[in-house]
């Protein structure tokens, strides 16, 4: 992973090949569905995540992914089969606490949601260069200043990864140690956290004086360097997204019934 291409997994597969709208307006249509639908949807979308990736062949950089929300769906089931509020049908008793049905239950779907909505983002981060990303966006007249906030939003993650792996590793030189207790490890790495953060900050400035020299969004008739390629099939499959969307949201909200 590096600051440029951030979580970008170079591939010629299916996945890859699509446009970067199609991507972004698909993710939309799959969070919508996770957080608007009955959770029955739940298991449906996540085994389409998870063939998509498999025939992307992006299944095992996903699994090795897994390990970033595995605490926080876990401490959302942990946390709500233990203390939701109003269970009154009670499964386990641990002393004073009780892991209740209902709280099982919404802890439960609630994880599903969280996994669906990981699974996708990581799939859309794992197939889709964030520059061409940006020019898909400029190419169909979303504003300059969006676009960039969206780039600067993907790559903000890798830029400060690497930019605390340099840090560390020049500290280190001058005799920084990270052996020890656990404690003592943790210590070592606060005067990492001051360098980083004074870094994206001279990054950001740099980066901003770098794009006024350059006539950021000074006119509208300008040129891309890069062209993206959006073939048929994307043009049709976004409106077949479009479409669905809107079928979820009357779903949703009662217009249709489910």
């Amino acid at each position: 992973m590096s600051a440029t291409t951030g979580y970008f997994v170079a591939g010629s597969s299916w996945l890859h090949r699509r446009n970067p709208v199609t991507k972004l307006l698909t993710l939309g249509l799959i969070l919508l569905a996770a957080f608007l639908l009955p959770a029955m949807v739940l298991p449906v979308l996540a085994v389409v995540i998870v063939i998509a990736a498999w025939s992307a062949g992006l299944l095992r950089p996903m699994a090795r992914a897994m390990r970033i929300p595995a605490l926080l769906l876990l401490s959302i089931l942990i946390v709500n089969s233990l203390f939701f509020p109003g269970g009154a049908d009670k499964l386990v008793t641990l002393g004073p606490l009780s892991i209740t049905r209902e709280g099982l239950t919404f802890g439960l779907i609630s994880a599903g949601r969280v996994l669906v909505a990981f699974l996708a983002s990581v799939a859309f981060l794992f197939t889709t260069l964030a520059d061409d990303m940006l020019e898909s966006l400029i190419a169909r007249g979303a504003s300059y200043r969006i676009a960039f906030v969206v780039l600067s939003a993907v790559q903000l993650v890798p830029r400060m990864g690497s930019r605390a792996a340099a840090i560390l590793e020049a500290q280190q030189a001058r005799g920084l140690s990270l052996e020890g207790s656990f404690v003592r490890r943790i210590r070592s790495l606060v005067p990492l956290i001051t360098p980083v953060l004074l870094g994206s900050l001279v990054d950001a400035r740099e980066r901003t004086f770098a794009l006024e020299a350059r006539g950021f969004a000074a006119r509208p008739d300008r040129t891309a360097y890069r062209v993206v390629a959006d073939p048929p099939i994307d043009r049709w499959f976004r409106l077949l997204v479009v479409l669905a969307a809107i079928g979820v949201l009357l779903v949703a909200f009662g217009i249709v019934p489910r």
